[in-house]
């Protein structure tokens, strides 16, 4: 018994003897960390604002050419001249492609001898009517045969003028792969053309229940989804129905393409206004950090007395509205006037001290009115 007594003694010595170094080398870790300050991150702060924002919606939209041909053969022949090189711009009246037309010239000219004929004979028969010796009925046949004549000049000059094809405008042209020698056949394609002015209509469609654009509103297009460029495109027209498959109705906006750069055939971003402008909380996006919890921000709050930076950081959960451009709407969790960290946020915690600059509102590209 006084053996199993002195094991036990024995144990609770150790474990008290280890329990005790614990704790002073804890104490020793708490007092070395201690003797160094607490970190303070550089950050950019915002000041929440309250302003008018016009609520939107974004739909995809297609760039259309203005002015837009193809041309097409309407004679099958062979072609003699391609008077463009593929991709190139033409001008107005300049010459496509011209198919052999060397048996209508020839016919033409016979057409022109017997025309020449008819008419050498319809004076003469004029002249002798005019005499008292002619016959009505040979000055008939011969207006008859000079008419005739006449309209075969004209069919001839109409398909030669058929077999080459020039530019209706001022345009791109596609590519093609036509050569001397080729045979088109008729409806065979020998260019399309797409017009070369600098404003463009932008196609695109809206739900019924939010088709209420009227004509002269604005848009905002963009080239994409990512790009930073807003052009801003006025509504020229829209459908006077509802698509019965989609249940959507078209509209058409006119833009100016130097600014906005899009290809005819492209697929644009479209920002259509709903409704009238609403208040709303607005905050820099990149303000907003997300989790698996949700969307939060860092809100600044003053730091206590001694600490060695002015501000602390706040982590708040917020819940969030559209976006557009460099702001975003806080539809909840955040109040106007209140700062949160803007750039640098993504290196803090809750609770950390911070130094503060000002963020640039610029930044944020102009949409704080949602324009």
């Amino acid at each position: 018994m006084r053996v199993w007594l002195t094991v036990i003694v024995a144990c609770f010595a150790v474990a008290g003897t280890l329990g005790w170094y614990k704790y002073q080398r804890i104490q020793a870790g708490i007092a070395f960390a201690a003797a160094f300050p607490e970190r303070v991150e550089a950050v950019e702060a915002f000041t929440v604002l309250e302003e008018l924002w016009q609520p939107t919606t974004q739909v995809i939209g297609e760039a259309v050419a203005i002015r837009s041909v193809t041309i097409k053969a309407e004679i099958a022949g062979t072609i003699a001249e391609v008077g463009f090189a593929p991709g190139a711009t033409v001008q107005a009246g300049q010459l496509l492609t011209r198919l052999d037309n060397s048996e209508e010239r020839a016919q033409l000219q016979a057409a022109q001898a017997e025309a020449k004929i008819a008419n050498l004979e319809l004076e003469r028969s004029r002249k002798l009517i005019a005499a008292g010796l002619g016959v009505v009925e040979d000055q008939d046949r011969a207006e008859a045969r000079f008419e005739a004549a006449g309209a075969a000049i004209r069919r001839l000059q109409a398909v030669i003028a058929k077999k080459t094809l020039r530019a209706p405008f001022d345009a791109a042209a596609g590519l093609h792969e036509l050569d001397v020698g080729e045979f088109l056949d008729k409806g065979d394609v020998v260019a399309r053309l797409i017009g070369t002015g600098e404003r463009i209509w932008i196609d695109f469609t809206l739900p019924q229940e939010q088709a209420n654009l009227a004509i002269g509103e604005a848009v905002e297009v963009a080239r994409n989804q990512s790009a930073a460029a807003i052009t801003r495109a006025e509504v020229i027209a829209k459908d006077s129905f509802v698509n019965e498959l989609s249940r959507n109705v078209r509209y058409r906006a006119l833009a100016e393409n130097q600014t906005l750069g899009a290809s005819p055939g492209a697929l644009v971003t479209v920002h259509a206004p709903l409704g009238d402008p609403q208040s709303a909380t607005l905050a820099p996006a990149n303000a907003v950090r997300r989790d698996a919890f949700g969307a939060k921000v860092f809100v600044l709050r003053e730091a206590e007395e001694g600490a060695p930076a002015p501000e602390r950081a706040e982590q708040r959960m917020v819940s969030l509205g559209p976006q557009r451009g460099g702001l975003v709407v806080i539809a909840r969790g955040l109040r106007p006037g209140e700062r949160v960290v803007a750039d640098g946020a993504f290196k803090l915690r809750d609770g950390a001290l911070v130094n503060a600059g000002s963020w640039d509102a610029n930044r944020a590209q102009g949409v704080a009115g949602g324009g």
